[in-house]
């Protein structure tokens, strides 16, 4: 490769100074197939809501409606999963008998087995079995291990009956699995327990109770458990998902603002005005018999606690989007009964079916196992290890090397956002979405075409100025994006006095990519935040190999400075995700990489705060016309997650843009998937491996980036297509654009 000398280069600089620091279209059809019938619409006259302007009309659908009983109770909280379950039965703590006991005690024991037990005939096998070791412990006074092999073949104590049959066993080993991640891998464990007081045994161990206190317990009830557990972290970049098909989805968004929900999109292409008489704007008063709400509030309350705005916006996304896959516990079919208060203040019920997709992927298979856990419980001291799915390619060359390198900093679920956008490709509510809800900001001088990588234009601010606008819907892109995202800021540069980028509801993605698109907003380096990593033999692998690799390239540094002119010709060409590779990266990258080695031989799995992969700061992008060097007003909201906490806190830490809108999620690391074999249909698990910490110290972790300028949705906003929004950012714009004013 043509940087391979300058790798080289930077190495023996390194060794002479080596410290190292479907709803359907057509409603009617699939409802008549499910039995129920097409969207109803009708007056509500006598819901316990807020007093009706006497009876109002029905829509003209010619539909007759169900009658929707008033809500009047509240609904009670829910139980945590993790709670406590009861102590086991200590009937059956120990075995029965011993062989002192007298016959006429022992056969009156065996007797009261067989006459409290099933016949032997209905009997299943596991517990014929059971029972066949109770009588054998009676009559011979010897314990048994949980499978019926005596426990002197194991050299150990025998296994209680609360260790569970094999397949709560297995569940418990899968549980442990999962735990031990967070016990050895969790970057911010300890930010957690001061925090959250967050106790990772503790939820272990509720976790495991519940799941011996239900002997038939189902993969579903498991999963709830793993759910509940993984989200007693209280982190958004942690995740676990499953191998799933049912999901069901109804063609509406709500979303909330002053204490209310209203209708903030619907899909008209399967709910035509004809059908649907209402519009975006017009209140949700109840959603399927309970006050919206409270809906929305019983759904963030199993998010886990984290921060309140965003379990919310979360939980509004989920209350019409429903998928198995992702945790969700109630996935409703049938109908579903609305309480809509019209564009004349007039209060309407509606029904509508869900559009439903039924699970096909088989559920609660007998677990195999051959002998492994059959004598006894599962005593494992060490599972996770370094379990991270780490793909072990061969050391060919550097940019092997770089992509076996973690970067992402991107929500677990971004793959299921897309789903959702794939299925809503108008909502602009949608994480990841091309177009957000943020509205036109003002006469369009200039925009780019449906296809491009960006949605941008140039707009005439009120008082006569050009200003720029861009949409980065997630920093998940390659060069290609970069290169264009440099092209528009070039444009930007020429012909505008002022920038706003909107940024909201953008769910993260690869780290240098962000940093990319940063090194053209600056004319200055910009300081990136610190990590702590959780670091292993893995990430000491992957450092060894790449000095190894550059060591080898050193043999041809003869080569390398007889072809100097073609590698400065060639220099620009070579990029990750867009960021050049440099001399001064590839110096940066190797200090990286004995930082690792120097940590991990000292002891420490868990290090102090580094900058990630060694890039302290971000330089200007190489062509200097494709900076963008004027005010910059950057939109947030609280749908920001990885990456779109990071953006906003590197512009805000050094003071190169005002940021608007709501503080950010506070997902505040890098992200990593981990293998995790299993016979629950567990499909990923994510967990966050750094804690990053901003310019002052404070971790972004929980925290997120506080806005300069705080704006929050109202109702007008919802009602009104945004105009309240819209004349905040332009006073926002005006406030940081000086100098005259550009010529119209």
């Amino acid at each position: 490769m043509n940087l391979m000398p300058r790798c080289a280069a930077a190495l023996s600089l390194l060794v002479a100074t080596p410290s190292p620091a479907p709803f359907a279209a057509a409603i009617a059809a699939p409802v008549v197939a499910r039995g129920g019938g097409a969207v109803m619409v009708a007056p509500l006259p006598a819901l316990a809501f807020p007093p009706l302007s006497g009876m109002s009309r029905a829509a003209s659908l010619g539909l007759s409606a169900p009658v929707l009983g008033p809500i009047q109770s509240p609904i009670p909280q829910l139980p945590s999963p993790l709670a406590a379950a009861p102590a086991p039965d200590s009937r059956h703590a120990s075995p029965l008998a011993a062989a002192s006991l007298q016959i006429e005690e022992m056969t009156a024991e065996v007797e009261a087995f067989f006459k409290a037990s099933e016949s032997e005939d209905k009997a299943s096998p596991e517990s014929s079995r059971a029972l066949a070791s109770k009588v054998f412990g009676t009559l011979t006074g010897e314990q048994t291990a949980a499978a019926g092999v005596p426990a002197a073949v194991s050299g150990r104590a025998p296994a209680a009956a609360s260790n569970g049959n094999l397949t709560q066993r297995k569940m418990i080993l899968t549980l442990y699995q999962v735990a031990s991640i967070f016990s050895e891998q969790y970057a911010p464990i300890d930010w957690k327990k001061e925090r959250f007081s967050v106790d990772l045994k503790r939820e272990y161990g509720n976790a495991k109770a519940a799941i011996l206190a239900d002997p038939k317990i189902t993969t579903r009830r498991f999963q709830d458990l793993l759910t509940a557990f993984v989200a007693a972290m209280r982190d958004y970049h942690v995740s676990i998902s499953y191998h799933s098909t049912e999901r069901t989805r109804l063609p509406f968004l709500v979303t909330g603002a002053e204490g209310k929900h209203f209708l903030a999109y619907i899909d008209r292409e399967k709910l035509p005005l004809k059908i649907f008489p209402f519009r975006v704007g017009d209140e949700v008063v109840a959603f399927d018999g309970k006050p919206t709400a409270e809906a929305v509030n019983e759904l963030s309350a199993r998010l886990g606690g984290n921060t309140a705005e965003t379990d919310l916006r979360l939980a509004e996304l989920f209350l019409t989007n429903r998928r198995r896959g992702r945790g969700d516990t109630n996935i409703p079919d049938g109908n579903v009964v609305l309480g809509i208060r019209g564009q004349d203040g007039k209060l309407y019920k509606v029904r509508m079916p869900w559009d439903y997709i039924p699970e096909l992927i088989p559920q609660d298979v007998p677990v195999r196992d051959s002998g492994l856990l059959e004598p006894e419980a599962p005593q494992v001291e060490s599972w996770a290890g370094d379990s991270r799915r780490a793909p072990q390619l061969p050391v060919e060359n550097l940019k092997n090397l770089l992509g076996r390198a973690f970067t992402d900093a991107i929500h677990p679920l971004a793959r299921i956002f897309a789903d959702m956008r794939s299925e809503a490709a108008g909502n602009p509510f949608l994480m990841g979405a091309r177009k957000s809800f943020v509205p036109r900001l003002g006469t369009i001088l200039w925009e780019t075409k449906g296809n491009d990588a960006f949605h941008a234009y140039i707009f005439k601010t009120p008082d006569g100025r050009k200003a720029g606008f861009i949409r980065i819907p997630s920093y998940d892109g390659d060069s290609k994006k970069t290169a264009r995202f440099g092209q528009i800021m070039a444009k930007f540069q020429k012909e505008t006095s002022a920038l706003v980028i909107d940024q909201v509801s953008n769910p993260g993605g690869d780290l240098f990519y962000l940093y990319t698109l940063a090194s053209h907003l600056t004319d200055k380096a910009l300081l990136t935040p610190r990590h702590r990593l959780i670091i292993g033999e893995s990430d000491a692998q992957w450092a060894a190999d790449l000095l190894l690799e550059l060591v080898e390239k050193q043999k041809n540094l003869t080569r390398a400075k007889e072809s100097a002119k073609e590698e400065t010709e060639e220099e620009e060409k070579e990029e990750w995700s867009g960021y050049p590779v440099t001399q001064k990266f590839m110096l940066l990258m190797v200090r990286f990489a004995q930082f690792i080695l120097a940590q991990l031989d000292a002891g420490k799995r868990f290090t102090p705060p580094t900058h990630l992969w060694g890039v302290d700061d971000i330089d200007p992008a190489p062509k200097a016309a494709e900076r963008y060097t004027k005010p910059i007003l950057l939109l947030t909201n609280a749908l920001d997650f990885s990456g779109g906490d990071f953006f906003p806190a590197i512009m805000q830490d050094n003071k190169r843009a005002t940021i608007m809108g709501v503080r950010t999620s506070g997902a505040g690391g890098a992200v990593k998937p981990y293998s995790l074999p299993n016979q629950f249909g567990i499909q990923d698990l994510s967990a966050t491996w750094t804690i990053a910490q901003r310019a002052d110290g404070r971790p972004i972790e929980n925290l997120g980036v506080t806005p300069d300028i705080a704006y929050d949705f109202t109702a007008k906003d919802l009602r009104t297509g945004f105009a309240p929004y819209r004349l905040a950012v332009l006073r926002a714009l005006a406030g940081l654009i000086s100098g005259p004013k550009t010529t119209p």
